[in-house]
C-alpha cells in the first residue's frame, strides 16, 4: 500500500513539475509580444472577403508560400505543428462552422527564396484558387535590388490573379537578427498588406536578453514546435484584427515601389511552341519536391543545346542541385552569348530546386540555349522549370 501510495504521488509530482515546466515556457511568448508582431493590419476587404466566404459554410483556399520555415522545419510532427497547419486550422475554429471546408495548401520548400517562388507560383498557389496567401521569405531573400524586385512582383503577380486573393507576409528572422524584414514591410506599405512580423515580436526581447533564442528555436532559424505554435498564435491574432477592422475597397498601387519586371513570368510547361527542341535534354521524371516532370540530361544523351525562341526581358531556369558528383555543369546562352553557370552538384545540396534568373536585354524574342558545359557530355543534368517575363 505505501508503496503503491509512493509511486502514485511521485508520477504526480512527476506530471506537476513538467506541467509547471511547460507553464514556464509558455509564459516566455508573452501578450505583449503578440500584439507587437502586428505591423500592419493593412486594407482588409479581401480578408473579410474570405472570413464571409468561411462564416457561409463555403470552401475557402489558405496557401503558405516559403521556405522551410513554412515547410515545417523542427516541428514534430511536421505536417501537423508547423506553423502554416496550425494557423489554417486556428481560421477553421474562428470562422467556419464546418471545417471540412477548409483547403489547405502547404507550399513551402526549404531554401526557397522569393525568385523560386514567384516561379513556382502558377503550379503551387495559383492552381489552388488561393483566398488568402502568406508568404514567408524573409530569412531566405537578401536585401539586394534583384531580390526586392522579385519579392515585390510576386506580391503583384499574386494581387492580380484570378481569385484576388489577401496578401498576408509573413517576416521571420535568424538567431543573428538577420531578416529582410525592411524593404518587405516597405512593400507591404506601398500595397497595403497584412504583416505579421515574428521579428517584431521576440527580437526587442532577445535584444536585451529577456528571452533566449532557444525558447524559440534549437538552431539558427527553424521554430521548435513550441515556436510554430508561437508563429501561429501571432497569425491567429492578425486574423482576429483583421476580422474587427472596417473593410475599404481594395485598390492596387500601378506603380512599383522596388519593381515589377517579373509579374507577368509565364512558365515554359513541356510541348510548349516556346521550345524549338529539347535536344539532348529529353523529357522525364526529375523529382525534387512539387516537381516531378522536367527534362533530363542522361550519360548518354550527348552535346545537342536545348533551343527555346522567346519574346521578353527575363528568364527564370530552375534546376535541380544534388550532392553527387555525377551531376554535372550546363550553360544558358542568349542570342550567342553566354549568360549563367548552372551546377548541378554541390557538396551542400540535398536535391533542392534552384532558381537562376537570366537577362534577356530588351523585350524582343531572343534565341536562347540551355547546354552542358565543355567536358561535361557524360554528365547528369536535371531541369525542373523554365518561365519567361514579358514588360
Amino acid at each position: 500500500m505505501f508503496k503503491t501510495m509512493t509511486r502514485f504521488l511521485c508520477a504526480l509530482l512527476s506530471c506537476l513539475l513538467l506541467s509547471g515546466a511547460a507553464l514556464a515556457e509558455e509564459s516566455v511568448f508573452t501578450r505583449k509580444m503578440v500584439e507587437r508582431s502586428l505591423y500592419q493590419v493593412g486594407n482588409t476587404q479581401r480578408i473579410h472577403k474570405a472570413i464571409e466566404k468561411a462564416r457561409r459554410g463555403e470552401t475557402v483556399s489558405l496557401v503558405y508560400l516559403g521556405g522551410s520555415i513554412t515547410e515545417g522545419s523542427n516541428a514534430v510532427p511536421k505536417k501537423t505543428n508547423c506553423y502554416a497547419a496550425r494557423s489554417a486550422q486556428l481560421f477553421a475554429e474562428k470562422f467556419m462552422p464546418d471545417a471540412s471546408r477548409l483547403e489547405y495548401h502547404n507550399a513551402g520548400i526549404s531554401g526557397t527564396p522569393s525568385l523560386l517562388g514567384i516561379t513556382r507560383c502558377a503550379q503551387d498557389v495559383l492552381a489552388y484558387a488561393p483566398d488568402i496567401v502568406f508568404l514567408e521569405f524573409a530569412v531566405n531573400d537578401s536585401t539586394d535590388d534583384q531580390s526586392r524586385m522579385a519579392y515585390e512582383s510576386l506580391v503583384r503577380k499574386l494581387l492580380q490573379s484570378e481569385t484576388q486573393p489577401a496578401v498576408v507576409l509573413v517576416l521571420t528572422l535568424t538567431d543573428s537578427g538577420y531578416s529582410a524584414h525592411v524593404h518587405m514591410k516597405q512593400i507591404a506599405k506601398h500595397y497595403n498588406l497584412g504583416v505579421v512580423s515574428v521579428y517584431d515580436a521576440i527580437w526587442p526581447e532577445l535584444f536585451t536578453k529577456n528571452m533566449q533564442w532557444s525558447s524559440y528555436s534549437a538552431d539558427f532559424a527553424h521554430p521548435t514546435t513550441e515556436g510554430h505554435a508561437f508563429v501561429a498564435e501571432l497569425i491567429g491574432y492578425y486574423f482576429d484584427q483583421a476580422a474587427a477592422t472596417e473593410a475599404d475597397e481594395y485598390v492596387m498601387p500601378q506603380e512599383a515601389r522596388y519593381g515589377k519586371a517579373l509579374e507577368k513570368l509565364r512558365n515554359i510547361r513541356r510541348g510548349d511552341s516556346a521550345i524549338v527542341s529539347v535536344g539532348s535534354f529529353p523529357e522525364d521524371v526529375t523529382v525534387s519536391y512539387s516537381y516531378l516532370l522536367g527534362w533530363k540530361h542522361g550519360i548518354a544523351c550527348g552535346m545537342k543545346p536545348m533551343v527555346l525562341e522567346v519574346t521578353g526581358s527575363y528568364m527564370t531556369f530552375v534546376f535541380k542541385q544534388e550532392n553527387n558528383k555525377s551531376c554535372g555543369t550546363a550553360e544558358v546562352w542568349v542570342d550567342g552569348q553566354k549568360k549563367a553557370t548552372l551546377s548541378g552538384y554541390a557538396a551542400d545540396a540535398w536535391g533542392q530546386p534552384v532558381t537562376q534568373l537570366i537577362p534577356l536585354g530588351e523585350n524582343t524574342t531572343h534565341t536562347v540555349e540551355l547546354r552542358m558545359a565543355e567536358g561535361n557530355a557524360t554528365k547528369l543534368f536535371s531541369l525542373l522549370d523554365i518561365a519567361v517575363a514579358a514588360e
